[in-house]
């Protein structure tokens, strides 16, 4: 069978919507998919699109729908719950897999497919969005300009934007668990926030904790780093009251508390507005050093974290339809190099 195109499963998320949208602007025709016909069926008849319904439950039956397509693009979170099964079936159909993943442990598992993707001849590849192309641009660039370096921290804020549904349903899931870092090339449990620093943006200077971000993950395969702190910009208060999560985190791991957390993420949260979307910005800062304390910084701009996720991944899907020689995992940069996110408008690296 000849394939063709792509399917964009989850695509009546906050960031599937965004990329449906960006894709037919383009004049791109992604084949949209998901769980349930209603919202599917009104999204793709807006936008002149066919679609498909399918759940992930039998890696068979997702391999028969996805069979047809050269890529699949998963925006169905949490991936902790969706990843591994598509890639399973993606692996089958010998059909490319892309997602827009955050989660450290969806970037191992889906890692963990490498020998299986490279005998099916297609890409894998995790994190097309602000998680982690922006901040994995920065790691290569860093890496280029110091290829010994030992230690790598990356941070990461925004203006003028919000959270989505989809984002704060993924946090939900991962309440109560620690957080992470690498040292000597091993991913190794940390509390979440066990470190702090104040931060120079560029444009702005904040207050940042560490969290388990999935640089932690993919800037190691992207750069061979072994020390490796990923951190967020947050308020001192809030970075205070995670000193006391050993106290909290049991409470935060039962099943009751997450399950009110969703039922109030689900009623309250829907994603930044069109404005925000449009005037928001994202901001990266990164420094590598080298055992001999020889030290490179770098800063990154763009668009705000939603819209960036659109653009990078619609590029990269764009990318991988005009055809490919390599196989297996791959990372954002490692694939496409640190200049991959200066091919979106509105960005900059300096």
């Amino acid at each position: 069978m000849q394939k063709s195109g792509w399917l964009l499963y989850g695509a009546t998320g906050y960031t599937g919507k965004l990329m449906v949208k960006l894709a037919v602007s383009k004049g791109m025709k992604p084949i949209l998919a998901g769980r349930t016909e209603a919202p599917l069926k009104e999204l793709a008849e807006s936008f002149g699109l066919s679609y498909l319904v399918f759940s992930l439950d039998s890696v068979d039956e997702v391999a028969e729908k996805v069979s047809p397509f050269q890529i699949v693009m998963n925006c169905a979170g949490p991936f902790i719950r969706t990843a591994e099964n598509m890639v399973k079936a993606c692996i089958k159909a010998k059909t490319h897999y892309l997602d827009i993943t955050g989660e450290i442990e969806v970037f191992e598992r889906v890692k963990s497919f490498d020998v299986q993707a490279k005998e099916a001849g297609i890409i894998l590849m995790s994190g097309t969005g602000f998680d982690v192309v922006p901040t994995d641009c920065a790691a290569a660039y860093l890496h280029q300009k110091l290829p010994d370096a030992t230690h790598l921290q990356l941070a990461f804020t925004s203006i003028g934007g919000s959270i989505s549904h989809g984002t704060m349903q993924t946090m939900v899931e991962n309440l109560g668990s620690s957080g992470a870092v690498r040292e000597n090339g091993k991913i190794v449990p940390k509390p979440t926030g066990h470190k702090s620093m104040t931060v120079d943006f560029g444009r702005k200077k904040r207050f940042c904790m560490t969290i388990p971000w999935g640089d932690v993950s993919t800037a190691h395969h992207t750069t061979g780093i072994p020390n490796i702190e990923t951190y967020t910009a947050v308020s001192k208060s809030s970075h205070t009251f995670m000193k006391f999560q050993i106290i909290f985190n049991p409470i935060m791991r039962s099943a009751w508390v997450k399950n009110r957390v969703k039922a109030y993420v689900t009623k309250n949260i829907t994603g930044p507005t069109e404005e925000q979307n449009q005037t928001g910005r994202s901001l990266v800062w990164g420094k590598a050093w080298n055992a001999a304390g020889q030290s490179e910084e770098v800063r990154i701009e763009g668009p705000e974290g939603y819209k960036l996720t659109a653009e990078t991944s619609v590029y990269i899907v764009s990318e991988l339809l005009k055809g490919t020689d390599k196989k297996g995992y791959q990372t954002p940069a490692g694939m496409f190099g640190y200049k991959l996110i200066l091919q979106i408008d509105g960005t900059r690296l300096y």
